[in-house]
């Protein structure tokens, strides 16, 4: 495939169904081998290598912090050169970061590793959200539900088949490289666009500079802080707690798989039902907020698995509106020629969370009266959740102009800066 494909303009051609198909299917199987490895990350460092849970939570963040923190500057890249070009390199790194992490042994090479796998998803997402950002435009939101949806569908079966075979880790991670290698030549061949004309001749710098001065951009990532916060429990405090009520690590994957198959059966219904239109996408958020307030209040009412399932539903329900809306809302206010960076940069608030949520669970997991109850993790995850819905609350009709603007009138291929951020704060 020449690389005239990626100066073509954005437009049908580069939502062709085809291309959606082999991406689904390329995030079904890297995602079915992340998920036989990643919900038992935590307990595989604290307990078969012996690392702290400070140390342990300290991979998982240097992972979610370049993943998520990244996507901003590779979103940049995928903008102004190729998104087919950045998705393979996201799944080379990711596959060459799960070899490695398969031989390690010593903190080290498990750092490395780490860094190799949040590289390797920070080059694939932003790009990966920019293609959609084009079938978007023909297919509505519902092409980001379908994007989570597929994801989903792979982390389903992935922790069922590590929770088995958990004792065998090391081949656990030598599949996921496997899966994340086998995707590299099919993403290779996509009709991925990239910007073209004007919008490609837009320098780094100045692309960097047009997002970090956009006031709507800052407040949808700096609000999304709060999302990620208590997203980030599912990997790490959320399995050592269904370890402790459990006492087994591989039923700990069950949960996993659950959150993926509500996903899996409700997400393109629901977000069809609910995110009609891009306006509507902020006032979605603020719904999937009110649910993370049940999810981690369900875990203060008891310990049992009662509370795991009650926790792993309203919990799912919230992902599955948050992950699309926040893609639509990043959509909605970018300019075209942007939309990767927008999406990335939105992603920062994921990196973080992550940060922020991996140091509440070790500074607190610990703190709560009685043996393994951990109510001020929990309390502090409420807390948060009910703060952010709040803020997004106040974000809606700032959102809603913007979005009508950008809507209302043509965009050109830089984003005429001006018309970008008409309504912004």
């Amino acid at each position: 495939m020449s690389d005239a494909g990626d100066d073509a303009p954005p437009g049908r051609a580069g939502a062709r169904r085809s291309d959606l198909a082999v991406l689904v299917a390329a995030l079904g199987l890297s995602m079915g081998g992340a998920y036989l490895v990643l919900p038992f990350l935590a307990i595989y460092l604290t307990s078969e290598r012996q690392l702290s849970i400070a140390a342990g939570g300290a991979v998982l963040t240097t992972i979610v912090v370049l993943e998520r923190g990244g996507t901003f500057v590779t979103g940049i890249l995928s903008d102004r050169y190729s998104p087919r070009a950045l998705m393979v390199a996201g799944m080379a790194a990711g596959g060459a970061g799960f070899l490695l992490l398969a031989s390690a042994r010593q903190t080290a090479p498990i750092v490395a590793s780490a860094v190799l796998l949040g590289v390797g998803n920070a080059f694939f997402v932003p790009a990966c959200k920019a293609v959609l950002a084009v079938a978007a435009e023909v297919y509505g939101p519902r092409v980001f539900a379908l994007r989570s949806t597929a994801a989903n569908a792979g982390s389903a079966l992935g922790p069922l088949v590590g929770g088995v075979f958990y004792d065998h880790f090391t081949a656990l991670l030598v599949a996921a490289a496997v899966l994340h290698l086998a995707c590299v030549v099919p993403v290779s061949r996509l009709r991925a666009s990239a910007a073209s004309g004007s919008a490609r001749a837009m320098g780094l710098v100045e692309r960097a500079r047009s997002i970090l001065s956009d006031p709507a951009a800052m407040w949808l990532m700096v609000a999304s802080i709060g999302f990620w916060t208590c997203f980030s429990q599912i990997t790490l405090s959320f399995p050592l707690h269904a370890q402790d009520v459990l006492g087994s690590p591989g039923a700990v994957g069950v949960f996993t798989t659950l959150n993926a198959v509500i996903i899996i059966a409700a997400q393109i219904l629901l977000v069809r039902i609910v995110l009609k239109r891009p306006d509507q996408a902020v006032g979605v958020i603020v719904r999937g907020m009110l649910l993370m307030v049940a999810a981690f209040g369900a875990l203060m009412t008891g310990r049992s698995a009662v509370q795991l399932v009650a926790f792993i539903v309203f919990f799912s329900l919230s992902e599955l509106l948050l992950g699309p809306a926040l893609d639509t809302a990043a959509h909605a206010i970018a300019p075209r020629g942007q939309e990767a960076a927008y999406l990335g940069f939105v992603s920062v608030g994921w990196a973080v969370g992550a940060v922020l949520g991996n140091q509440l669970a070790v500074l607190t997991f610990d703190r709560a009266p009685g043996s393994g109850s951990h109510l001020v993790t929990w309390g502090s995850c409420t807390v948060i959740a009910v703060g952010t819905a709040a803020a997004f609350h106040l974000f809606r009709t700032t959102f809603r102009k913007r979005s009508a603007v950008l809507a209302a009138e043509p965009r050109d291929a830089v984003g005429d800066k001006s018309t970008a951020q008409a309504g912004g704060m």
